[in-house]
């Protein structure tokens, strides 16, 4: 393996150095005075694409700094002016443009057309970006199916993994973090507010040092002057043989969604929210081998869930420096889950059936949260120099309620009952600053303070007697306080971007009046990212980072939870975070994944749901159990037939390799597996677009479980209507109802097989109207402070 990679390294990085290019330029009015903040871009000839964007300095020059060889327009615009257009064709000399003169606009000149596609998948230098924005394939989706469409990611049972990886951070506008809820955070987020997907396999010392790959979700920016806003209107039917699929009834879902923006003045006010009302289900089967018995479970759940999700703000440009915020979000989440379980018991020798006893549970969850965040921004100069600073301040509820009758074998039943109250507190504050050095180079500062205080409260009763040996109160808090700098340079064909990040760590756990946990921990986080211009096509990245993931803030309750006649969990508040070194190297082709390495080591793994034997009972706890090793090759592909059909084919192979001491033995397991993705669509008309998508994956490693072949193909149509401002969109998602999961696990006394599907095959219907000024400048888009810290509060 090391020759193989020392190969590639040198196959990436010789090349003969190539000389700099750069365009130059200077832009003034009539009056021949420098034109300050004009806009610049410069466009591909061939379809007018915008390859780069810059504004104007003080004394009205501007520089495109090594854009690729070939043919451009370079388009000069500005309020109240004639634009210009300038052919440029650029080879290995830099361009001086000299003078731009613009003149004003002395009456309505004819609207400019300009062409703009962004292709599917566009890899930058530390991320790979999927436009999802007008796939017909999101249409009346919400975020976790999107992410579905994502090359390289599964989600199965709403459990994400990219490339093998588990450790996996959602973000929604900004910071990384492993412990994102994925039920609730992704499930009930519409596709309709989101625009694009970024996958950023080793994040920079400027995002929390929490997690491994960061998953980050754009939502759509809305425009920045007038009003402007989208609606959506979409719904679903689940396609289903009741009996055939162990379900009975229909299932559905209808997801409303409104975003809307105002700006006049100085004043720009803005505002989303989607609502979900839906039900769904998920279907399991377990055989256990416990000598000399054999348990055969199988579970139904079918949940009632409605949802909303809320997200409304405020900017203030006082002046050209200085933009003041105020941003507030948050969501309502209301579910009543049945449980139906039932259990059969064998003689494992002979296979006679012994007993059989049934579990029903009444599951109720209420979940709201209610979030605000106060930011500035400074902008020093007009060289880009600027500080930023967000206080966060949020607030979680989170209830549920469990109504549990056994039926037992006899005759008899037996009542349990169990309540969780699990409120959840973090104010946060970080600052952010950007200094430029120079025309190639810059500098990058931070700093982040969190506080976090969770009360945990589990009441158990037997009938209606509390059971103190299951009741648990228990009371965490957790601050982290981080700092950062980074610096970015670039040099011919070079650009070098490393950084340092440091996170102090202080945990404190108390439970039943005893202190069960107390950290107090000091953590540096380096990370390099180089790249090199091999030519105008190909490019190559080197990158590493060093990465923490943190245990969830209910990962670490000690509670016992009752799940059915047999199986239950319980929290470990001894959880120490696993830390990963990963790295990766890759090539691109015109800014498009083509191939890539990347291998990932982490220590004290936690094992989300480590089995234990408890006599008849099985249970699972999260545990620091393992060594893991992740190696990763990828191969992607466009696709182009024609000038109607177009999109991207991929390939990756996978060694998932544990290491665990666990239970009195060595788990030592190892396993390959292939990953293939593709995504076509056919434009027979201009408005008219057909997409066919899909994945399949071979045998693969997962913890203790091996996990048999899974595969899903989707097919979508869309319709664009209404000169462009509506579109109609019919998708039918897991059209041959394969994404089903079947595995098994085998180690020690834990002999175990399974199979379990959701709802994951259904047709939707979407109609999304855009209404308002839709050309205008995009506003600004706000990460606050405390994302990091929200996606930690498992919520489902």
């Amino acid at each position: 393996m090391k020759p193989f990679l020392c190969c590639l390294i040198l196959l990436l990085l010789f090349h003969e150095a190539i000389a700099q290019t750069s365009i130059k330029g200077r832009v003034v009015d009539e009056q021949q005075k420098p034109f300050k903040q004009a806009s610049v871009l410069l466009l591909e000839a061939k379809d007018s694409s915008i390859y780069q964007s810059v504004l104007t300095n003080t004394q009205g020059d501007f520089e495109f700094v090594e854009p690729k060889q070939g043919n451009f327009l370079v388009l000069v615009a500005a309020m109240g002016y004639q634009k210009k257009y300038l052919s440029v064709a650029l080879l290995n000399s830099p361009i001086q443009l000299g003078t731009i003169a613009l003149s004003a606009a002395t009456n309505t000149l004819a609207e400019v057309t300009v062409v703009s596609k962004k292709p599917f998948l566009e890899q930058k230098s530390d991320r790979l970006v999927v436009n999802v924005e007008n796939s017909p394939a999101s249409a009346g989706a919400n975020a976790l199916e999107v992410l579905q469409k994502v090359p390289g990611v599964i989600v199965r049972n709403e459990q994400v993994t990219l490339a093998g990886k588990n450790s996996v951070n959602i973000l929604i506008n900004g910071k990384s973090s492993q412990y994102t809820d994925v039920n609730q955070v992704l499930s009930n987020i519409s596709a309709a507010g989101i625009e694009k997907i970024e996958l950023i396999t080793n994040p920079g010392a400027k995002y929390d040092a929490a997690g491994g790959a960061v998953i980050n979700i754009i939502l759509k920016k809305n425009a920045n002057l007038g009003t402007n806003g989208t609606v959506t209107l979409s719904g679903a039917m689940g396609l289903y043989e009741k009996g055939k699929d162990f379900v009975d009834r229909n299932y559905y879902r209808f997801t409303p969604f409104v975003s809307l923006n105002h700006r006049e003045g100085k004043i720009n006010a803005y505002g989303s929210i989607n609502y979900f009302h839906r039900n769904l289900f998920e279907y399991s089967e377990y055989d256990r081998l416990i000598p000399p018995n054999r348990f055969f479970q199988t579970n139904y759940s079918p949940n009632n869930r409605n949802s909303s999700n809320y997200r409304a703000g405020l900017d203030y440009y006082a002046n050209d420096k200085n933009t003041f915020g105020v941003l507030i979000r948050g969501f309502n989440l209301m579910s009543d889950e049945e449980r139906d379980n039932t259990t059969q018991q064998f003689n494992a020798t002979t296979g006679q059936l012994l007993s059989t006893f049934k579990t029903l549970n009444n599951n109720k969850i209420q979940r709201n949260n209610l979030a605000g965040n106060l930011n500035w921004k400074h902008v020093f100069d007009s060289t880009g120099k600027e500080l930023n600073m967000d206080f966060d301040y949020s607030n979680f509820q989170l209830t549920n309620t469990s109504d549990i009758t056994n039926q037992l074998a006899g005759g008899g039943t037996n009542k349990l009952y169990q309540a969780v109250d699990n409120p959840v507190k973090f104010a946060v504050f970080k600052t952010d600053y950007t200094h430029p050095l120079n025309q190639h180079s810059k500098l990058e500062m931070g700093a982040k303070f969190s506080l976090a205080t969770i009360d945990n409260y589990l009441e158990f009763k037997q009938g209606s007697v509390i059971d103190p040996k299951r009741t648990v109160d228990f009371e965490y808090t957790e601050n982290i306080n981080a700092a950062y700098a980074s610096y970015q340079h670039s040099f011919k064909q070079w650009e070098l971007v490393t950084g340092l990040r440091a996170e102090q760590t202080v945990a404190k756990g108390v439970s039943q009046n005893k202190e069960v946990l107390n950290r107090n921990y000091l953590q540096l986080f380096p990370s390099v990212f180089l790249t090199r211009k091999i030519d105008k096509h190909f490019s190559s990245v080197i990158q590493y980072s060093k990465r923490v993931d943190r245990p969830s803030y209910q990962q670490q309750n000690p509670f016992v939870e009752y799940l059915d006649s047999l199986t239950y969990s319980r929290g470990n508040p001894l959880l120490k975070p696993e830390n990963t070194n990963a790295f990766k190297i890759s090539l691109t082709y015109d800014n498009q994944p083509f191939f890539s390495v990347s291998y990932n080591k982490t220590t004290d793994v936690i094992i989300e749901n480590a089995p234990k034997q408890d006599g008849n009972l099985t249970y699972t706890s999260p545990e620091n159990l393992a060594k893991y090793e992740n190696l990763t090759f990828e191969l992607n592909f466009p696709i182009e037939i024609g000038k109607k059909i177009s999109g991207f084919g991929g390939n990756q192979l996978i060694l998932n390799h544990y290491n665990a001491d666990y239970l009195g033995g060595i788990y030592n397991q190892k396993q390959w597996n292939w990953q293939a993705y593709w995504q076509i669509a056919y434009k027979p008309q201009p408005s008219w677009s057909i997409e066919f998508s899909g994945f399949y994956t071979t045998r693969f490693l997962e913890e203790f479980v091996t996990i048999e072949p899974l595969g899903s193909m989707s097919l979508a149509i869309q319709k664009t209507i209404w000169d462009k401002k509506g579109k109609i969109s019919l998708n039918f998602s897991d059209m041959l109802f394969s994404e089903k999961a079947r595995g098994s696990a085998d180690y020690q006394d834990i002999q175990l097989k399974f199979r379990s599907w959701s709802e994951t095959r259904n047709i939707r219907l979407a109609f999304t109207y855009n209404f308002g000024n839709q050309k205008l400048k995009a506003t600004r888009t706000r990460t606050s402070a405390s994302e990091a810290e929200t996606n930690r509060v498992k919520t489902n």
